[in-house]
């Protein structure tokens, strides 16, 4: 008996909305959830919502369309939800967690309006010429917002960005989404695309979870290896007269590999030496050095322009510039500034 491919796809559907299921609830009520784990379980839930929705089509194409709605619904409410799960991810505007409020409820006020007022079982055709055409473009425009939003921090690796599942997840997230809306608009199998998208998003993220607690159940095989501090203090000394002395921190396009030649010393011995013995990053650590630089030529130097100053850090741009200044001190170029002259002023 060959199997029908259609109940295949069906199957591979119906796993997948119970594994996002499954995995929206994980996310929402995890031990030391966040404002991102929660914002990553709504989008989930919104696809756990648009796959059913296509179960439901296959099964009861008869029955009440309040399903097709929800659907439409959900593919509405995943553009903001997107961007502001992107955003917190990546912490573009500032440490503290986004105002999703001011984000999220207006489009859901706006979406339940709709629904009330025009529900689909009784304007069917409003919903399919004109409402869903209107939320093709809505996603479309906050996948382009997400897209952009994180452009700087990719163009100019300012995050590390494959080494973390928390910089992971946005990623493939932000991927599913574009499939999912070219599949949604230029596919004409759409529930089939569709189905395999919601498989493999929910698959991703069930496999990475269980790989980390795996890792984490594991004993650190290499902790032995771990260097010394005697062995790590003259590398450090020597990486430390690089940044003061010849200000190599400055240089715009500064990578590991580089610093590394300088030291005489391997990638991963320099990499390993900086998290084991200082606890960061390669980026944090040139960041660091760009952003004292910076708070001290913002004081100095009241007339130069922010541009300027961004430059002279070492940054290709400024919106690197702004993202690295607010991690390290939870406030812009310019109010930092400001303040710092007021102090003066009134001392």
């Amino acid at each position: 008996m060959v199997l029908d491919s259609t109940y295949f796809w069906l199957f591979l559907s119906v796993i997948g909305a119970c594994n996002a299921l499954a995995l929206s609830i994980y996310f929402f009520l995890k031990k030391g959830s966040n404002l991102t784990h929660r914002l990553l379980s709504v989008f989930i839930f919104m696809i756990f919502i648009r796959i059913s929705k296509s179960v439901c089509f296959f099964f009861y194409p008869e029955a009440s369309k309040t399903y097709l709605q929800l659907g439409l619904t959900a593919n509405f409410l995943v553009g903001p939800i997107l961007l502001l799960y992107i955003k917190q991810s990546f912490k573009q505007k500032s440490a503290r967690n986004l105002n999703w409020k001011a984000h999220l409820l207006p489009p859901s006020g706006f979406a339940i309006l709709v629904g009330v007022v025009w529900p689909y079982e009784h304007y069917s055709a409003l919903w399919n010429i004109h409402i869903s055409t209107a939320i093709v473009y809505c996603w479309f425009a906050y996948l382009f917002a997400s897209l952009i939003s994180i452009y700087p921090i990719i163009i100019n690796k300012d995050i590390e960005l494959f080494k973390s599942r928390y910089t992971q997840f946005p990623i493939v997230v932000l991927c599913t989404s574009i499939g999912l809306w070219l599949a949604d608009v230029f596919t004409s199998y759409t529930s089939y695309t569709i189905g395999i998208l919601c498989f493999l998003l929910p698959l991703y993220l069930s496999l990475t979870l269980l790989i980390s607690k795996l890792n984490r159940a594991k004993p650190q095989k290499y902790a032995s290896k771990k260097i010394s501090q005697v062995k790590a203090t003259p590398i450090l000394n020597a990486l430390e007269k690089l940044m003061t002395e010849d200000e190599l921190y400055k240089c715009p396009n500064l990578s590991l590999s580089q610093v590394a030649d300088k030291l005489h010393i391997s990638v991963p011995h320099l990499s390993q030496i900086l998290n084991d013995n200082l606890g960061i990053s390669f980026t944090s650590y040139i960041n660091h050095h760009r952003i004292q630089l910076a708070k001290n030529l913002l004081i100095e130097h009241k007339k130069m322009s922010l541009k300027q100053i961004s430059a002279l850090c070492g940054y290709n741009n400024q919106s690197t510039f702004y993202l690295a200044f607010k991690k390290f001190t939870s406030t812009t170029p310019a109010k930092y500034r400001k303040e710092k002259v007021a102090q003066a002023e009134n001392a």
